[in-house]
């Protein structure tokens, strides 16, 4: 006896009958609601019978094709750009996996009631069964089936964010049971990375620091001065490597950002003497993991 998913003999090729039936069934029926229309506006004066049924069979490739689309961003935009566009932080970026796939599930626990609201008028026009009730009741199944792609790409980019969330967390020895504290703890790190990263465009783009990212170091404890020989340093070092015929990557950058991270790591506590925080962290307002081994 075979399990309801449990694969039978030929069933790929069964399978590959059944599409390309289905293909042809919905080949005839694009034609014949493309033919529906064009008797409708009373004919067209460029696109005869023949043409349309070209357009017809070309639709059966434009569906498949469609399969691929359906979601704004690739997976390597949605990886390589969305989780690096702000942050250094592991942290910051298994955070905006969440942010993503918490969308997505919105967007489609929006569309499950949505469909089902609609199944409901669809059954109730076709129950009417007058002529605009039906039409209302074709209608809005033909959108629903439209609507298959972009419902079967929002769980494609949740399942991309959640292997990108696995990923990065066990790429940086993450527990399991991260929590508010972890993700704090990481954003002193973050933010001198992410000052300096600026501020370093602003060297190389204009030849100095902007106001924003001299505020932006501030905050943390850098003085402005300090930054701006640092990074000028940094720069003419590069350049002296370019020089030699030897392109810096971008791995000499993240080692840069590194290094400033690790030297400033402290600076921000004469910033809060100044204001008079005691404590930046305050954990009994966090939602906090029993770290414990559950196996003890």
């Amino acid at each position: 006896m075979l399990l309801p998913f449990q694969e039978r003999p030929n069933m790929k090729t069964n399978t590959n009958k059944v599409i390309k039936l289905n293909d042809a069934k919905n080949q005839l029926g694009e034609y014949n609601g493309f033919k529906e229309l064009q008797k409708s506006v009373g004919g067209l004066a460029t696109i005869t019978d023949k043409k349309l049924a070209i357009i017809s069979k070309k639709m059966v490739e434009i569906d498949r094709a469609n399969h691929t689309t359906g979601r704004s961003q690739t997976q390597t935009t949605n990886q390589l750009m969305s989780l690096t566009m702000m942050t250094d932080s592991p942290y910051r970026r298994l955070r905006q996996c969440l942010s993503q796939i918490e969308r997505k599930r919105s967007a489609l626990e929006e569309a499950y009631f949505k469909m089902k609201k609609k199944a409901i008028l669809i059954k109730g026009w076709y129950e009417k069964g007058d002529e605009m009730s039906v039409l209302k009741a074709q209608e809005a199944e033909s959108q629903a089936v439209r609507r298959k792609d972009y419902i079967d790409s929002a769980f494609k980019e949740i399942a991309t964010f959640q292997c990108a969330y696995d990923e990065i967390r066990e790429s940086h020895n993450i527990p399991e049971k991260w929590d508010e504290r972890d993700a704090e703890v990481a954003e002193i790190d973050h933010h001198i990375k992410q000052a300096f990263r600026q501020s370093h465009r602003d060297v190389v783009q204009t030849g100095n620091i902007t106001g924003g990212n001299m505020e932006y170091l501030e905050q943390y404890g850098i003085h402005i001065q300090t930054a701006t020989k640092i990074i000028r340093d940094y720069i003419a070092s590069e350049d002296r490597m370019i020089n030699q015929g030897k392109m810096p990557t971008v791995e000499h950058l993240y080692a840069f950002l590194d290094r400033m991270a690790a030297q400033f790591n402290d600076a921000h506590k004469m910033v809060m003497k100044r204001i008079g925080i005691k404590e930046l962290i305050k954990e009994d307002f966090l939602y906090l993991e029993d770290k414990k081994d559950d196996t003890l």
